[in-house]
Parts: C-alpha cells; sequence; structure tokens
C-alpha cells in the first residue's frame, strides 16, 4: 500500500498551524509505516493474502482513517514532548506539579491498541470531531442529560454504592422551574455528538411533543478515557459509558441493555470473589447501574449508557491504565513503564536489571492473582488486556491491579444472573484459556516483556518470571489443560475478524507458546 499525501495533510495543517507540511508529512509517514507494520503482522499470523487486504475497499478505508487519527495523535505529542520535556524528569512528576488527576494517564496512549491496525479509526468523526472526543486532545465533553418519558424508557437496577441523589435534585429543581413534571420521566446521560448526530434525528417527534427533553442547561462535564465514548464525570462521581454510533477500531461503541446487566452482575460478583477470598491486590472497577430507551430493539443500545465506579483517588500513588505503561512519555520519550523502573533504580539504589525483574515479578504476581487465580478456583476469565485494566503505582512500584469491562468475559455456569445471549457462558476451559492466552498473556504480560527488551532486558528472563508463577498456581489448583505444555496458544484473529465475521463469532489463530519449555 502506497502512501497517498491526499487532503488531510492540509486538514490536519489547519489545527496544527505551528507545524510545517514536512512536519505533518513525516510523522503522517510514520503512522503509516506503524499501521502497516501491524497489517503485516497481523496478515502474517493468521495466513491472510495482503493483496485482499487492499483490495477491499471498506476495509481500506478503516486503514486509511486510522492513518490520519494516528497522525494527529502523534502531532500531539510531539507539541507536547516540545512544550514540557525541558521542565520535568519524567511524565509523574508532570502529573504532581500540574495537580493533574490520574484521568491524565488514560489520555496518554498515543498509538492506542498495541497491535489493532484499525487502532485509531473513528469513522463518522471528521478531524474536528477526532481532536474534540479523541482522548490524547485532553477536551471536555458534554454528557447531556436526558429526560425520557416513563414509559419508553428502562432502568436497569442501581448499585447500592451509587448516589445520584445530589444531581437528580438538581435536575427536580430545574423541572420545577420550567415547569416540566419531572415524576413522568427517567434520566438518560447521552454522550454530546450521538444527541446531535443520531437521537435528534431519531426521534424528532419524540423531541417534538417533549416526550423527550435534552437538559443543556445541566450538561456534565467529562473527561474522555482510553475509550473515547467512556467518561470521567466528577460531578456525577463516576464514569459514564455512553453509546456513540461510530465505529471505532472494529465496531460501532454501543451499550447494550444485556451488557449493562452482566456488567452490574458480573462486577459485583467478581468483586466479592476478590475480598473474601483473600485476593489481596486485586479489585473490581464495579459497573452499577444504567439504562436505555426501548421504543424501538434496534436503537435501544443506541440511546443508553452505563455507570461506572471510579477509582478512589489516593495521593500517595497514581493509577494508571495498563496500556499506558507501553506508552512513551512525551516528556523522556521513553516508556512509562522505564519511568516507573527508573524511579526504583532511584528509590531503592538497584541496577536496572534488578529493579525491572523486581517490577516484572511484582506486576506479574498481581495481574496472575485478578485473573489466572480467577479461572483455576472459580471457572470465570477475565478479558484483563491493558485496556481495560489499572495498575495502581507507588514509588514506580506496581502494588495493585482494578479490572474492569466483561463484554468478554468467559464463565461456566454459576448461577450468576447473566444474559447468556452474549456468549458469555461455556462449559469449556479451553474457551477460558483462549481469553486469558489472548487477553492477559499476548495482549498484557508479553507487551510488557517486548518494551524491556528493547531497553536491554533479556525476554527469556521475562518469560522465566511468568513461567515460574503460573507453575506455582498449578501447584495449589491443577487446570483442566496446562499452558506451560501447550506449544501453541490461541489469540484473537483481528483481522479475520473484520474481514469475515461479526458479533460473538470470535476467530483465532494459534501462535507459538514462548512460556513452552520442550521436555528434554
Amino acid at each position: 500500500m502506497e502512501i497517498v499525501f491526499n487532503e488531510h495533510i492540509q486538514d490536519i495543517r489547519n489545527y496544527f498551524q505551528d507545524f510545517s507540511e514536512e512536519d505533518i508529512e513525516t510523522l503522517y509517514k510514520k503512522a503509516h509505516e506503524e499501521v502497516m507494520g501491524r497489517i503485516n503482522q497481523l496478515a502474517e499470523f493468521e495466513h491472510i493474502d495482503q493483496e485482499a487486504i487492499f483490495k477491499d475497499e471498506r476495509l481500506m478505508n478503516e486503514i486509511q482513517d486510522s492513518i490520519r487519527n494516528l497522525t494527529l495523535s502523534y502531532i500531539q505529542f510531539e507539541q507536547d514532548h516540545h512544550k514540557y520535556a525541558d521542565q520535568f524528569d519524567n511524565i509523574f512528576q508532570f502529573v504532581e506539579k500540574h495537580h493533574l488527576s490520574d484521568v491524565f494517564f488514560e489520555q496518554s496512549v498515543t498509538e492506542g491498541h498495541p497491535f489493532h491496525p484499525m487502532t485509531k479509526t473513528k469513522l463518522g468523526f471528521d478531524i474536528n470531531h477526532v481532536l474534540k472526543y479523541s482522548p490524547e486532545f485532553r477536551q471536555s465533553v458534554k454528557i447531556i442529560p436526558v429526560l425520557c418519558d416513563t414509559s419508553f424508557a428502562d432502568e436497569i437496577q442501581m448499585n447500592q454504592s451509587i448516589e445520584l441523589d445530589h444531581f437528580k435534585q438538581k435536575v427536580h429543581a430545574y423541572c420545577n422551574a420550567q415547569q416540566i413534571p419531572f415524576e413522568n420521566y427517567k434520566l438518560l446521560f447521552i454522550h454530546e455528538w450521538q444527541l446531535e448526530h443520531f437521537m435528534l434525528e431519531q426521534f424528532e417527534e419524540f423531541f417534538m411533543h417533549q416526550f423527550m427533553i435534552p437538559l443543556y442547561d445541566l450538561a456534565v462535564d467529562s473527561n474522555p478515557l482510553l475509550s473515547f465514548r467512556t467518561l470521567d464525570a466528577e460531578e456525577l462521581n463516576c464514569i459514564v459509558k455512553t453509546a456513540v454510533n461510530v465505529q471505532a477500531t472494529s465496531a460501532v461503541r454501543n451499550v447494550s441493555p444485556a451488557s449493562i446487566r452482566n456488567g452490574i452482575a458480573l462486577s459485583e460478583f467478581v468483586e466479592r470473589i476478590y475480598r473474601t477470598n483473600g485476593y489481596d491486590n486485586s479489585y473490581i472497577q464495579k459497573d452499577l447501574a444504567g439504562g436505555y430507551v426501548n421504543i424501538h430493539k434496534e436503537h435501544a443500545n443506541k440511546c443508553s449508557y452505563m455507570l461506572r465506579q471510579r477509582i478512589p483517588h489516593d495521593s500517595d500513588s497514581h493509577h494508571l491504565v495498563c496500556g499506558s505503561l507501553i506508552t512513551k512519555s512525551f516528556i523522556t520519550k521513553k516508556h512509562i513503564l522505564i519511568e516507573c523502573i527508573e524511579t526504583i533504580m532511584k528509590s531503592q539504589k538497584m541496577t536496572f536489571e534488578s529493579a525491572t525483574k523486581l517490577f516484572l515479578t511484582e506486576y506479574t504476581h498481581n495481574l496472575l492473582e485478578a485473573t489466572y487465580r480467577l479461572i483455576l478456583e472459580e471457572g470465570i476469565s477475565l478479558e484483563a488486556h491493558m485496556q481495560n485494566s489499572t495498575v495502581e503505582i507507588k514509588d514506580g512500584m506496581p502494588i495493585s491491579i482494578h479490572v474492569r469491562d466483561f463484554g468478554g468475559v468467559r464463565l461456566f455456569d454459576r448461577n450468576i444472573n447473566v444474559d447468556a445471549s452474549t456468549g458469555l457462558i461455556t462449559e469449556s476451559f479451553e474457551d477460558l484459556l483462549s481469553v486469558f492466552s489472548h487477553a492477559v498473556l499476548y495482549n498484557h504480560l508479553f507487551q510488557i516483556v517486548q518494551v524491556l527488551e528493547t531497553y536491554g532486558y533479556k525476554q527469556g528472563e521475562g518469560y522465566m518470571i511468568i513461567r515460574n508463577m503460573i507453575a506455582e498456581h498449578h501447584e495449589h489448583c491443577a487446570p483442566d489443560i496446562n499452558i506451560l505444555e501447550q506449544p501453541t496458544f490461541n489469540i484473537k484473529s483481528l483481522l479475520k475478524m473484520r474481514i469475515f465475521s461479526e458479533g460473538y463469532d470470535y476467530q483465532y489463530t494459534k501462535i507459538n507458546n514462548p512460556l513452552y519449555v520442550e521436555d528434554k
């Protein structure tokens, strides 16, 4: 695929006047090389003819969109580096000096998904939308409270730990002042883009006759997280997962009623296991409540929201979405993971090798406790990849793991009140292991090991730490299938799934297992 310098270059320059056309072309080429490198790797893994990819007009449109948007992310990174690099030793100093919340780390994952070629695809957004709504540009996004006639909306039972009383009192007072009978409505939280570009048109008559009323005066300011449609709302003291009718990476970002119900039930269930069974460093970022318009079944997942627990702030530590660890800091242009290790080296007077081993050992211990131990003991496999996990870092050291998002979970039937139509229930231990091998091993721990290798740490030593820790879990609970004895394991076929598959029909590719040691 050749680089085609089209109208994107000039369009981009309109937003970044300080960058020359040559600078933008350089970063466009960098984005092109990054995306094409991912395509080449996946095509090889998944045995796909690259010509078939390049002849697929739909797929090429997605890839070009990803390249454009990745270029924008690179420009923002370079702009931040130029502005702040000389002022701080690392990204943590920057965050603390500017009194930023840990949302900042969610907004710092420049390249997004570590190996998906459509990592930055947002079909339906023009450049202005990308800059407005994507997290790396750190803009405020409005969540619009929408009143919906009680007969046209359903609320899903709220978790007792959520409190929206203060905001609802505010809505009630506003409605009284506007002579709106609040008791006749339910409250939905809608992304501003979705309201403007989907709901107002789709439900024009409902808005006209006040069956739906957008409360623009009570719009909630929020900050987009790594998943751009998931928003941190301080006023609500929770995360709001919104539906946005835009394709990002491989899917349109909806919030289905089933996913709301399952998220609330499973997150509560797993967190209870953690707290009662001694999972000391494992936590769930719980899903708490949700709601949706019930008028048209096909639109329920597009006019919907879910509320998620915020991780409590700790002044002595930082909570980093794990994907930020393998992102380069715009202060040093080293990976944030390395800035953590250098902090350990300085505070504990260690060599790079010793500090790296300490970090990786503790990190692996915490992540496997939260995931692999749960598989062995409870038959529940969490999709704890780097985008769904948050690590607590204190003085450079990982001290706990929070897991979120239950859409990709697989579990044995434990009489949990979940919607089985979403494909969560399985009778196969291999299904549990496939989620683990793709999300926790390949798309999490192995990504960390690969970054460490670029700084001179031996890959084999990293894999040995992971292998030994999995073996320790086997001493307490033997698995139906021992992944350490499997020469290959499954990872999701990201390109095949995009080309050939829809919905829950996951396709997998077998790759060599670096944890496998052949008997001599």
